[in-house]
């Protein structure tokens, strides 16, 4: 691995939605503003589980075929197909798991998935760039640029399963619609499906308004001891999203600045108490009560910053 000079700042989201954006930006420079729009946060119960989706599709914007997740099974073709869309497209989107990451606080520690971008080839080197930057539970993540040899991105992207449900749904909504397949067993990235992708059918029963989201979170949170836990990634990121959203309606007009400001800070506390409520849990003390306050404040802070584009499915 040879570290050059960070990436260009982009907006501090998710791992998925951070270089999501960066890998849209160079051809569609309204990006950051539109997902700011997007944002929105939507739940439903798959059997037990729920599922997650954190904002409005992005990347099919205008006359660009959307995304769809790639796979191979070894490493000589995925190689391959990754040197040919990089040809085709200049950079790609891929798979990686952050415990094959130096640069991640994960390294070496937990198994997650984690979108990066491929910028380049050289030789038997790759071009690999990470703008996700955070203080995550594992410690801080800052941007990475650099070069990996083949053998490097060879375990950085290799698959790791199965995962867990939330995990799983997780990767399917990470656009913010069901993606299929989604190729979790191979070597993975994301292309543009110019050959048409087969529609995914919605099963319904989304929560789309958010007190009625935040009510369904709430409730499974209460009756299940471990659902913090396997919720909190999830409910970290729509806090990310959300805050960024806020930040750029509030830059535009759109939203009074002090409203945005207060609404900023629930949403910050939110994956804190959850955090808490987690590990208190895992101790038998679960704090139903503590989870209950703080989304009752996330509503009442945020009842004058919704929008429109906020209350579609």
């Amino acid at each position: 691995m040879h570290l050059i000079n960070a990436p260009d700042v982009v907006p501090e989201l998710s791992c998925y939605t951070t270089n999501l954006v960066a890998y849209l930006e160079p051809d569609d420079a309204g990006v950051k503003t539109r997902l700011a729009h997007a944002v929105r946060l939507a739940v439903r119960l798959d059997g037990g589980d729920l599922v997650f989706s954190q904002h409005h599709r992005v990347d099919d914007a205008g006359a660009r075929a959307p995304l769809g997740y790639r796979g191979a099974a070894d490493w000589a073709r995925a190689a391959g197909d990754l040197d040919a869309e990089l040809a085709r497209s200049g950079r790609v989107l891929a798979v990686a798991d952050t415990f094959h990451l130096p640069w991640s606080p994960a390294f070496e520690t937990a198994h997650s998935p984690h979108w990066l971008l491929l910028l380049g080839r050289r030789d038997d080197r790759w071009l690999v760039a990470d703008h996700f930057c955070a203080l995550t539970p594992l410690g801080a993540q800052e941007p990475f640029l650099g070069w990996l040899d083949d053998t490097a991105l060879e375990l950085a992207l290799a698959p790791h399963g199965p995962w867990p449900p939330e995990i799983a749904h997780r990767d399917r909504h990470a656009l913010g619609a069901a993606v299929e397949p989604v190729h979790a067993d191979l070597f993975r990235w994301l292309a543009r499906t110019t050959g048409g992708a087969p529609a995914v059918p919605d099963p319904g029963g989304w929560t789309c308004v958010l007190p009625e989201v935040i009510e369904r979170v709430s409730g499974v949170l209460a009756a299940d001891e471990t659902a913090a836990a396997r919720y909190g990634d999830d409910l970290w990121a729509a806090s990310r999203h959300y805050t960024y959203r806020l930040d750029v309606l509030a830059a535009s007009g759109e939203i009074g600045a002090d409203e945005a400001a207060a609404a900023a800070v629930s949403w910050t506390e939110l994956p804190k108490v959850v955090r808490f409520a987690a590990a208190s849990a895992a101790r038998g003390k679960p704090r139903s009560g503590l989870l209950q306050r703080t989304f009752e404040e996330l509503l009442r802070t945020n009842d004058k910053t919704i929008t429109g584009r906020e209350w579609e499915a």
